[in-house]
């Protein structure tokens, strides 16, 4: 039998792994599993529905063990230099007002964040960075294989240092298209890395130094499930959210308070014109929160009428990472990209979710209140690297004012088939695969 941890610190990682056919295949085979996570409420709460006896699960409250080590992780981010990072180091700059630090950090960046210096980098913080966090798990265990889902947070980066240190095999999943070019470097790299697609394998090869033939391209297996074959109900659907089905569903797709002010005021237009005359169809809106923030509940009492879904469950009070969205919440998701008749965001990877639906994504591109500061100006993102890859297939319509935005809409309520050819493109770069059939790829990698 052989014994594989897996970490699943973050939601992203439950629903890419545990919510995914990986779980499902793995147990096909002769293996136990460990689970890590962050608090023993997880823990029991994943145990309710994760309960097979080769399943052990065990809490993790990874804290910095050394000086040494927060140079490192604080070095990750200056080593990495995209068009996204030289963004946010801007926007960040703008909104703290440290404009000399944001151009020394800038010069510093320019210079350092090289193949040579990471390289340099990685050699050193193997070398000098001690930490015992996970001694215990792998004497206990002694695992086969150690299956990383998140490099760029430093309790995972722990536990891939104690697996080389013991030479066990390790493999990194890359699980989102953005963080390779949006995040920082990777402190240590594992054996080998599964991605999604071919763009992130050609980013992790340039900005991490990962050997092609190191790299598994192995699809999405979160969307493994969109690809089923499956009898959608309608009027069920439209019931259940309280919209008649006579009408066509425009969904709003919010962009959350941390990276924006606009919500609100966009949520109001898109009420505003489904209530009137300016749609050549009877049109009605449902809004759709962000799984890992919270909604502003004053907000929500101001608008009675408003239809909304609040995917998922948070583990605590403050937007982030502890998160899950359970089964019913991925197939309620599933159904409602499978109703709409056009999806209405800013910069999202629901666009990608929509095209897999062949459904028309319109992203807006102006606010209706300027933002206070670049931070909190949703139209920024469109110059982040990872979303410039998906507006450059021509699928997303990009959208600069309230008249655009009614035009495109209408244009897709009479024609649903206008750019069919571009969102097949984009979820061609962007998946890979169409099969349904990632997830057991991934299993087949693994072992």
């Amino acid at each position: 039998m052989k014994t594989i941890f897996i970490t699943i610190f973050e939601g992203v990682e439950v629903k890419n792994i545990l919510r995914t056919p990986i779980l499902k295949h793995l147990l096909k085979q002769d293996v136990r599993i460990v689970l890590f996570t962050k608090s023993q409420q997880k823990v029991e709460y994943y145990q309710k529905e994760f309960n097979d006896p080769r399943i052990c699960f065990e809490v993790v409250e990874w804290k910095s063990t050394s000086k040494i080590d927060n140079l490192f992780s604080k070095l990750k981010f200056v080593l990495l230099r995209t068009e996204t990072t030289n963004m946010k180091r801007k926007m960040v700059s703008e909104y703290e007002h440290t404009y000399i630090h944001y151009h020394v950090g800038s010069f510093v960046n320019f210079v350092f964040a090289r193949p040579i210096f990471r390289r340099i980098a990685r050699y050193m913080d193997f070398l000098c960075v001690a930490d015992t966090t996970y001694q215990r798990f792998f004497d206990t265990y002694k695992p086969d294989i150690v299956f990383l889902a998140h490099l760029f947070d430093e309790p995972e980066i722990a536990l891939l240092r104690e697996a080389k240190k013991r030479n066990v095999k390790t493999i990194g999943f890359i699980n989102s298209w953005d963080k390779v070019t949006s995040r920082c470097m990777i402190r240590l790299l594992p054996d080998t890395a599964i991605v999604f697609n071919d763009l992130v394998k050609n980013e992790l090869v340039t900005f991490n130094e990962m050997k092609p033939h190191d790299i598994f391209v192995s699809g999405l297996p979160q969307y493994d499930f969109f690809f089923e074959e499956e009898t959608y109900d309608r009027a069920s659907f439209f019931n259940k959210i309280g919209i008649a089905p006579e009408k066509e569903l425009i969904v709003y797709a919010s962009m959350g308070r941390a990276f924006s002010t606009s919500d609100w005021d966009m949520i109001d237009l898109l009420c505003s014109l489904t209530q009137s005359d300016k749609f050549v169809k009877k049109c009605d809106l449902l809004v759709r929160f962000q799984p890992n923030d919270f909604i502003d509940e004053v907000e929500i009492k101001k608008r009675p009428y408003l239809k909304y879904d609040v995917p998922g469950i948070r583990f605590g009070s403050k937007r982030g990472v502890d998160w899950d969205m359970n089964a019913q919440d991925l197939n309620h998701l599933k159904h409602t990209l499978h109703h709409m008749s056009v999806l209405v965001c800013y910069a999202s990877s629901i666009s990608i979710d929509a095209a897999v639906f062949d459904k028309p994504i319109i992203n807006i591109n102006f606010e209706i209140k300027e933002s206070e500061s670049l931070l909190k100006s949703p139209t920024q993102y469109y110059r982040s690297a990872h979303y410039k890859n998906a507006l450059h297939t021509g699928a997303i319509d990009l959208v600069d004012s309230e008249a655009d935005l009614i035009a495109a809409i209408n244009r897709y309520l009479k024609d649903p088939s206008h750019k069919q050819a571009e969102r097949k493109l984009l979820v061609h770069e962007q998946c890979t695969y169409t099969d349904g059939k990632s997830g057991e790829r991934i299993v087949d990698y693994i072992l």
